[in-house]
């Protein structure tokens, strides 16, 4: 049982006079969920840490921003390999603490300002997904051996990045075979490959248990199939019947994965949401085709009870889950 469960059982039972008053701190304490000094020490160890790393990579930048007429090309060129090479060994001397992870991450944050001022200084020509692109496959090495689950998001990001510059580069020139669905269908399935192959390595290591990557990750899955979906009620066509398909699996395999094999109320929660804009949708395209006078009425009633159905449910459910 983790802690947030825990505490909602204490204060249920403190509720129904189950655990008297005066023992509820001591129930806290045996069930690990008032902090020690010790938790305290490591929360305060990790926030300075990450507080330090921020502003030292935020010096760098002004730094080089309010020098960069004064400084030589060699010079720029020197100083910013100087802090991916410094990054590294920072890495390798901390190689067994926690603050190691921070280095890392900044030496990866340099490459890409490298490959930046490298493009900038001898005009390569190349677009801008291609700088992301590179960057991404670059630090690909560091960011398998690290095991540093914010270095995989900084990593898909990148990807994500690049898939969506290249349609922006690309689109101008074949309009007729690239759109704005193909770019949301292409994002759909990286980011719910990345979801599912993070949710199933997260059972096997410790380091990619947290919660907070992975809700990331599902919210732009979320974001793109809900597009996709929104285009197929608005302007739907022959070709796109499968999208409504997909959309059911997605929904279906979402749902049964975080009602009863993860239990996460907060992907419920996304997913009830879409459902709601998707059927909004579909009434509003319905109604308006109908012509009917009374069609932002009618939306306003259906959003009002769907979501009240919805956050009935989830609260239900919140009751079942803290029981388990």
């Amino acid at each position: 049982m983790n802690a947030s469960r825990a505490k909602a059982l204490i204060q249920q039972w403190t509720h129904q006079k189950k655990l008297p008053s005066q023992q509820l701190n001591q129930a806290l304490k045996l069930a690990n969920i008032t902090p020690t000094s010790q938790h305290w020490f490591g929360f305060l160890d990790k926030l300075l840490l990450a507080n330090g790393g921020g502003l030292l990579v935020i010096g760098v930048i002004f730094f080089f921003a309010f020098n960069w007429q004064q400084i030589t090309r060699f010079h720029k060129f020197a100083l910013i390999e100087s802090l991916v090479v410094a990054s590294l060994a920072g890495y390798s001397y901390y190689f067994n603490k926690a603050s190691s992870k921070v280095f890392v991450l900044a030496a990866s944050v340099f490459v890409g300002v490298l490959l930046a001022f490298y493009g900038q200084t001898y005009q390569t020509g190349a677009d801008t997904w291609q700088l992301f692109f590179m960057w991404a496959l670059l630090i690909t090495p560091w960011v398998v051996l690290a095991q540093f689950a914010s270095l995989w998001l900084v990593w898909l990001i990148l990807v994500n990045l690049s898939l969506f510059l290249y349609y922006q580069v690309f689109h101008g020139v074949f309009g007729l075979i690239f759109s704005g669905d193909i770019l949301q269908m292409a994002l759909f399935g990286v980011n719910s490959v990345a979801l599912c192959v993070w949710e199933l390595a997260a059972t096997r290591y410790e380091w990619l248990k947290g919660r907070s990557e992975v809700r990331l990750l599902a919210i732009t899955s979320g974001f793109s199939i809900t597009w996709l979906m929104l285009s197929f009620i608005f302007i739907h066509t022959a070709k796109e019947a499968y999208i409504p398909l997909l959309y059911c699996l997605w929904l279906g395999i979402f749902y049964s994965v975080y009602r009863y094999k993860v239990k996460d109320l907060f992907m419920l929660a996304g997913a009830s949401f879409s459902v709601i804009i998707l059927s909004t949708a579909w009434l509003a395209e319905v109604l308006f085709k109908a012509k009917d006078g009374a069609v932002l009425f009618l939306l306003a009633l259906w959003v009002m009870f769907a979501s009240g159905v919805v956050i009935r449910w989830l609260k239900g459910l919140a009751q079942e889950l803290h029981h388990d």
